[in-house]
């Protein structure tokens, strides 16, 4: 839909009406920049809803508009996370299968092996499945998005278990 410069004008009057009354209400829910964010994206979003010359715009429709854009956050949040944690739970399913199976490595085995790592990825390794912390935690340790601390884990540990398999061959040989 195109914006007019009606449109635009009639949401500029509102941001300007409405604006801290919104920003209020998320502001109770969330921290001071995700609550900015949802507030302004209030805004941009009446800038699509059909026939909006003709409507009465109130601040509870605003607050419902910004409620609903901080539950839809949050179930979205709720499912990254429970992803996330199935994928570390997947992970440590896979070390614990390895590691019955083969014999246990000394502490300096281990400190060779994360030592081949790069360091990123020895960190990641090392956070999230040595000491157990969540994604999150790792995340905000290593100053990255949680994606890539998933990535580096995934790709350190994928790189312990060739070692650890042509390790197996090399002693069995």
């Amino acid at each position: 839909m195109p914006v007019t410069t009606n449109r635009a004008n009639l949401v500029l009057e509102l941001f300007d009406a409405y604006y801290k009354r919104v920003y209020c209400f998320t502001r109770k829910s969330l921290a001071p920049s995700a609550a900015e964010d949802i507030a302004q994206e209030v805004f941009t979003r009446l800038l699509t809803v059909n026939a909006l010359e003709e409507k009465t715009i109130t601040s509870s429709y605003l607050i419902k508009i910004a409620d609903n854009l901080i539950k839809r956050r949050y179930n979205k949040d709720q499912r990254k996370n429970q992803y996330i944690d199935s994928q570390r739970e997947e992970a440590i399913r896979d070390l614990r299968k390895h590691h019955t199976s083969e014999p246990e490595w000394s502490t300096s085995q281990i400190t060779k092996a994360l030592a081949m790592l790069p360091t990123h990825e020895r960190d990641a390794v090392r956070l999230v499945v040595c000491e157990g912390l969540s994604y999150e935690e790792a995340s905000a340790s290593l100053g990255v998005p949680v994606s890539t601390v998933n990535n580096w884990k995934y790709r350190g540990i994928n790189k312990l278990k060739q070692h650890a398999e042509s390790t197996e061959i090399k002693n069995i040989a």
